[in-house]
């Protein structure tokens, strides 16, 4: 067996120690929860804060319905857009039992993919994918898929991050009796040339 498949089996057994720690009792709260989530938000902080510590140039692209527009940005604005990414967090006390995770080893491009994913069609974060290289450990790219039902509208957001160089934000709504409107963001930095 190799690197990988031990990789896979401690993960494996990781999760399933921590959650025979769980009470079979659902009427009492887990105040002593043991299953560790990664922590997505704190890996997000990290990357903004690694753009807002070093000179890069950042810009943006933006598709709307077919239409590109390229602009410069600072990081104030970067900020503002890349705090979609940072809430809901799926570690939060309140969130995480609607949450499972899944593991998973992708022999073609020898990584692995942790899901976490939630039934509840209420929550705004449906689904978040973090894609780790052959070590188990270095992120080669998260996922993340929201959902917002408004009264006259819903919205579908996938987000993708890249580390060390971008992210995207893709954006669907359909609005009651209307075509749907396709809003695509993506801001590059560190770019590698």
């Amino acid at each position: 067996m190799g690197k990988i498949g031990c990789v896979a089996i401690l993960f494996t057994m990781f999760y399933w120690s921590c959650r025979t720690n769980v009470s079979n009792d659902s009427t009492k709260t887990n105040t002593n929860d043991t299953v560790k989530f990664f922590q997505v938000k704190q890996f997000f902080q990290s990357q903004i804060k690694d753009v807002n510590a070093t000179p890069f140039f950042i810009y943006k692209v933006e598709i709307i319905n077919g239409i590109k527009d390229s602009t410069p940005i600072n990081t104030p604005t970067f900020n503002e857009i890349a705090k979609q990414f940072l809430n809901p967090d799926i570690n939060d006390e309140q969130l995480k039992p609607s949450y499972t995770e899944s593991i998973f080893e992708d022999q073609t491009t020898k990584g692995f993919t942790i899901n976490y994913s939630t039934k509840n069609k209420e929550l705004e974060l449906q689904s978040v994918d973090i894609l780790l290289s052959e070590d188990g450990q270095t992120v080669k790219r998260i996922f993340l898929r929201k959902y917002y039902n408004y009264p006259d509208s819903s919205a579908i957001e996938q987000l993708s991050w890249k580390p060390g160089e971008s992210f995207q934000v893709n954006r669907s709504v359909q609005k009651q009796n209307a075509n749907e409107i396709l809003h695509q963001t993506t801001v590059v930095w560190n770019k590698k040339i």
